[in-house]
């Protein structure tokens, strides 16, 4: 920001009447540092990026400024640059300046300021190395009559600031005024005046003399919401005065208008509400869905009001509502009735007839409205002509035959009483409507049915149209219908007894002009052979068609339509699925709807396929047998006949199915060739099928034992040359490097391989020539088993102690060779377990006897003698007691009420000196431990089918408890 030019000696006098000032100073360089300017910008526009709040520069609505040498004057809104302090003209007189600068708050009127700032800068100082105490006031207004010695009084000082004597200088000078604007706002100031100055001790300096650029206020300020419309809904009731209340029920929706004059700003209401003579009890809420009141008793007068709030502000508290609490529905249900639709078995009215139903309050002046559901889900309220009065419902039944009305008498409160089932039978007379559809423009057919003998008359009317009538005869009738428009078209449909209607329903219609496609030859239900020839015939589905295109056979042809507008198309079949599609094409050029016509045609040529060939990873080689499926759908299939790499003919019998499998086995890589035909009935072939497919070069690799392997046990694999003069093969398996074995005379190899760890692997193998060819790789697949036993648990036993027994399981992959388990506990004998014969694991019980890691050492064994490794398996043992009962053990449903049962305490770990037992949330109860560190209570239920915990802890003599068994009591029935 640069500041304007001063000469050295450019002071000039000139008269107060002509609102200019005299000024000398010297010039000095005004740059205000980028970077102070830039932290105030941020500061201008801080906020929430959801708030709606508005940021701008207050107006600055006028500047003056009084000088010391014009007492009886003042300059308002000069063109010079706002002067402070005091200075000397080119004269060699002093002036004392001080500026005021007044804001219009116009358009802050109501809004709550929530950033604002004053900021300036100078433009010129006398003397940067004179410090000067610059203050900042808010003051009365600048009027007619202000002068230097009737100077606006200084109202409260909003900032005192030292410039001059700085590194900085000129300087920026800007003061926060939030707290000022809205004060101004609350006391609703039109306008605010800022008067800047240099404080009277210094004033006089002629050093101090300084001018400053005007002021900028800016303000970011939001208008809070206001609150109109306060009522009460469903039902809809106003809010309410302390004379006359407005009832609610317990549960009453609350409902109150917000308005915000920020655009784009989010609302929410709260309410408060509390009895008029309890204003202590007030309590705020939010209404989404009904407030409940049910706290408050009937007749309880109650106030309540609304505020709003957006992002920024709280808006005021509305005025007072007041309700009363009716927590009293109506007692009886209402009266029903209806003449058209009678309660009862008799069918009333009939198929979409309007029906008149009549509610009588019988009386009860509590009763302002009914509120009725069917049993569709429909529902609404109507309200009672006066108080205890009748309310009037037309109503046209949904269902058929029989219908439900669900009514309740209504209070003013929004309370229902118990509801009134009203059932009635709804007689069967809308007709039975059935259109046949020819297209768009062309005549389709309707046909009517009577459903009451009474019928003399049908009508339809399509939609925005006009009714039309046909007459019935024998109760029946069938008239001509044009459709215009493709689509769904919805119609009405009713009869008449002469001309009173007495049923009608809505039929929907489907209306397409597709054309039509028929085939005598190539349809669903044929299928015909290759090569047979047929024709289609197209059918218009609208009126001016003068050709038809179809998609067939991979493109897009055109066919004229002859003069009837239909087309006959030739064709010769050609094998597979097809899904002909075909539309019409009018004079204009416009295209109808398109038809999808599907057919099937058999090949006359059977199929073959080595579906094996399609697995990864490649599983044929060379001697590896093939399975090849033929198939055909020819009618009279008996068998096929088939050369396989120019062998001789083989033949295969269908047995009746349209496929049948052989197997080859070729002898050598790359392409083989199967000739194949199908043989029918009557003695003679189809045409050839040639399959070509390539068989793999990698070795043939198979192992010795055959099936899985076993951890620690050799396997030996055997690779066989898919290629011819091969001498080496190259190899590798988990965990080593590929390597090299020589190829014996007959082109084989063998390897030995013991494998280390369980799972799923592979041996990867390439046979290379004498000429250096290579195979392709070979990835031959194996799975190997673990040899060693797995231990489980399906419980965590870290908090049982000593005392209680551990299940635990020993699982083999060797299952039907493993015969028995060797194992012992911790430095325990070693033991032997029968293996399960029925599963793959074995379970074994370990009663825990030290407390802390414990550990199971086990290993299986054989048919053959062969022991596996050792398994190590650690388990911890905590130090719960031992709780045990004969008359109600752990979890198990047994004894009954008033059966006693007897609880013995132990074990857990050494030293327990007393128990503390616990019923559920019972008290506790101590009991002493004897020598062996055991005791046991007797507790009896009271209840029988029920579940009780028993809680016990066990304590030592060095202060320390145990930790916590919970022992579970389920108490039957003792009788």
């Amino acid at each position: 920001m640069d500041s304007p030019r001063y000469d050295d000696a450019a002071g000039v006098d000139r008269g107060a009447a002509t609102g200019e000032v005299s000024v000398h100073m010297t010039r000095v360089r005004a740059a205000v540092p980028i970077t102070v300017l830039a932290v105030v910008a941020a500061g201008l526009t801080v906020g929430s990026p959801a708030s709606a709040a508005t940021s701008y520069d207050v107006p600055l609505k006028s500047w003056a400024y009084l000088d010391s040498q014009s007492p009886r004057a003042k300059f308002v809104d000069a063109d010079v640059t706002p002067p402070v302090g005091t200075s000397r003209d080119a004269a060699g007189r002093t002036h004392t300046y001080r500026s005021y600068f007044t804001y219009d708050l116009s358009n802050l009127k109501g809004t709550v300021v929530h950033d604002s700032y004053l900021w300036t800068v100078e433009k010129t100082v006398t003397d940067c190395s004179a410090p000067a105490t610059i203050e900042v006031w808010r003051t009365r207004p600048v009027t007619d009559s202000t002068t230097w010695l009737r100077p606006p009084a200084e109202v409260e000082k909003l900032l005192t600031t030292t410039r001059g004597s700085g590194a900085s200088c000129p300087a920026y000078l800007g003061l926060d005024m939030v707290a000022t604007l809205n004060a101004a706002l609350s006391r609703r100031d039109k306008s605010i005046t800022v008067e800047i100055r240099v404080a009277a001790a210094q004033e006089a300096d002629v050093r101090t003399g300084r001018t400053f650029a005007k002021p900028v206020l800016s303000a970011t300020a939001n208008h809070p919401p206001t609150i109109t419309g306060l009522q009460l809904k469903y039902p809809d009731r106003p809010c309410g005065t302390l004379a006359k209340p407005s009832p609610a029920a317990r549960n009453t929706v609350f409902a109150a208008t917000a308005s915000d004059r920020d655009e784009g700003d989010y609302t929410t209401v709260l309410y408060a509400i509390w009895p008029v003579d309890h204003p202590d009890q007030r309590r705020e809420f939010h209404d989404y869905y009904g407030t409940d009141l049910s706290q408050y008793a009937d007749g309880t007068v109650l106030a309540w009001q609304a505020r709003a709030s957006d992002y920024d502000d709280e808006g005021p508290w509305s005025k007072t509502c007041y309700i009363v609490m009716d927590v009293t529905a109506p007692a009886n249900p209402p009266q029903v009735s209806s003449r058209t639709y009678p309660e009862g078995d008799s069918p009333g009215g009939g198929t979409g007839i309007e029906g008149t139903f009549r509610f009588d309050g019988a009386g009860d002046r509590d009763v302002v409205s009914f509120a009725w559901r069917d049993s569709s889900g429909y529902s609404g309220q109507v309200p009672a002509r006066r108080p205890g009065g009748t309310g009037i419902l037309k109503y046209t039944p949904k269902l058929r035959f029989s219908t439900d009305l669900y009514v309740a008498s209504v209070d003013a409160a929004g309370n229902r009483g118990p509801e009134k089932n009203y059932r009635f039978r709804v007689a069967e007379t809308a007709p039975y409507a059935e259109v046949v559809v020819n297209g768009v423009g062309l005549p389709s057919t309707i046909t009517f049915v009577a459903s009451k003998p009474e019928t003399t008359a049908f009508g339809y009317q399509l939609k925005d149209g006009a009714e039309v009538r046909l007459p019935a005869v024998d109760g029946k009738a069938t008239g001509p219908i044009t459709f215009t428009t493709t689509g769904q078209i919805e119609m009405a449909v009713r009869s008449y007894a002469r001309n009173k209607l007495i049923g009608q329903e809505t039929l929907n219609v489907w209306v397409t002009d597709a054309p039509g496609v028929e085939s005598a030859e190539f349809n669903l239900e044929t299928d015909q052979v290759a090569g047979k020839v047929g024709t289609f015939r197209f059918t218009p589905r609208n009126s001016d068609v003068v050709a038809y295109q179809y998609y067939l056979d991979d493109e897009w042809k055109t066919i004229s339509a002859a003069e009837d507008d239909t087309a006959v198309l030739s064709w010769t079949a050609t094998p597979g699925w097809h899904s002909m599609v075909v539309r019409s094409v009018k004079a204009d050029g416009s295209t109808s709807m398109e038809t999808q016509y599907q057919f099937f045609i058999i090949d006359a040529r059977p199929t073959a396929y080595a579906h094996d060939l399609s697995s990864w990873p490649r599983r044929d080689g060379v001697g590896v047998p093939l399975s090849i499926e033929f198939g055909s759908r020819l009618p009279n299939l008996t068998g096929f006949v088939y050369r396989f790499d120019g062998g001789a003919e083989q033949t295969v019998s269908s047995e009746g199915n349209p496929y049948a499998y052989v197997n080859v086995t070729p002898q050598h890589s790359g392409d083989n060739t199967v000739v194949v035909q199908a043989l029918l009935s009557d003695g003679t072939r189809s045409p050839a099928t040639t399959y070509t497919f390539r068989i793999w070069s990698g070795p043939v690799v198979t192992q010795t034992p055959e099936g899985d392997a076993v951890v620690g046990r050799p396997l030996t694999f055997t690779f066989r040359p898919g290629l011819p003069d091969v001498v080496s093969y190259r190899y590798l398996l988990r965990g080593a490097e590929e390597q090299t074995i020589a190829a014996g005379p007959d082109g084989t190899a063998t390897v030995t391989y013991t494998p280390g760890s369980w799972g799923y692997d592979d041996v990867r193998v390439t046979s290379v020539g004498a000429d250096g060819t290579e195979s392709e790789l070979r990835i031959a697949a194996f799975s190997v088993r673990d040899n060693m036993v797995s231990v489980y648990s399906t419980y965590d036993w870290s908090r049982k102690g000593i005392g209680w027994t551990g299940y635990f399981y020993f699982h083999t992959q060797l299952f039907g060779e493993v015969t028995e388990y060797h194992y012992r506990v911790n430095d325990g004998p070693e033991q032997v377990l029968p293996a399960s014969t029925e599963g793959t694991s074995t379970r074994v019980a370990v009663p825990f006897e030290r407390n802390g890691t414990n550990t199971i050492h086990v290993r299986s064994r054989t048919t053959d003698g062969e022991f596996s490794p050792v398994t190590d398996f650690e388990f911890t043992v905590g130090n719960a007691p031992y709780v045990v009962s004969a008359q109600y053990p752990d979890g198990t449903w047994s004894g009954g009420a008033g059966v006693p049962g007897t609880f013995e305490f132990s074990g857990g770990t050494p030293g327990i000196v007393s128990f503390t037992w616990q019923i559920d949330d019972g008290p506790s109860t101590d009991v002493p431990a004897d020598s062996q560190g055991k005791a046991s209570i007797t507790y009896t239920p009271t209840q029988n089918y029920q579940t009780y915990t028993l809680s016990v802890t066990g304590h030592k003599a060095d202060g320390t408890d145990t930790d916590v068994t919970r022992y579970y009591i389920y108490v039957a029935n003792g009788g």
